[in-house]
């Protein structure tokens, strides 16, 4: 396999599933989601995604707003959300030690998070894959393991089981099993087998504190965003 003839290929899936997972997304962010997603379809890593691609281009091309939609349904509802952040998937709760593990990995690198512009905290899933891709760009290939081994490659199944299993997801639906086979493929390139995850969290049934208060402060950008 010749990393370097799919680097392009690669930063541009982690930058597709970057802006899909962050609060902060727009209708700027997604203006070009139709064109990446036919070139993501041109550059497949496993054939059985075409149904999903398909899908995904109908609906992106006729309607930003059901993609807006459905994010708040699934992640910013205060009843069955799903946690967005690699703290709350490993440890069930916010500002955990996965946070000042991007935090270190930042500080090795010319990248910072651009308070005014991304909102969320620097451990959170969509900033984690925009990270991975700036890395790839940069050839920063050191930074993009550690970051993947110890975060992403930990956590992300869940996350994806979670829409997956998720009653209102439709189109992120199709979306996390494109996540998932990626996932997969980035696992071989990084040398990395199946995660056997057995963390106990901390907070498992009821949402913490933090991540309910976490849920309004970001519904309510949203509404005041889109007034």
């Amino acid at each position: 396999m010749n990393l370097e003839q799919l680097r392009l290929a690669r930063s541009l899936y982690y930058q597709f599933f970057g802006d899909l997972f962050v609060f902060s997304y727009s209708k700027q962010h997604l203006d070009s989601l139709y064109r990446c997603l036919e070139v993501m379809k041109e550059n497949l890593f496993d054939e059985d995604l075409l149904d999903s691609f398909d899908l995904l281009l109908q609906n992106s091309q006729k309607n930003l707003e059901l993609f807006f939609k459905e994010y708040e349904e699934l992640f910013l509802s205060l009843k069955s959300a799903i946690p967005m952040t690699f703290s709350y998937l490993e440890e069930g709760f916010e500002n955990s030690k996965a946070l000042l593990c991007v935090r270190e990995i930042l500080s090795k690198s010319i990248l910072r998070r651009n308070e005014m512009k991304f909102k969320e905290s620097e451990d959170n899933v969509g900033f984690c894959f925009l990270l991975m891709s700036e890395f790839l760009k940069l050839k920063e290939d050191d930074l993009a393991k550690e970051l993947f081994q110890k975060l992403i490659h930990q956590n992300i199944d869940e996350f994806i089981t979670l829409i997956l299993e998720h009653k209102k997801a439709y189109l992120y639906k199709e979306i996390a099993k494109i996540l998932a086979t990626f996932i997969e493929f980035e696992r071989s390139c990084f040398d990395l087998g199946k995660v056997l995850k057995t963390t106990s969290k901390k907070v498992q049934n009821d949402l913490s504190r933090s991540e309910i208060l976490r849920r309004e402060a970001n519904k309510k950008r949203r509404m005041n965003a889109k007034s």
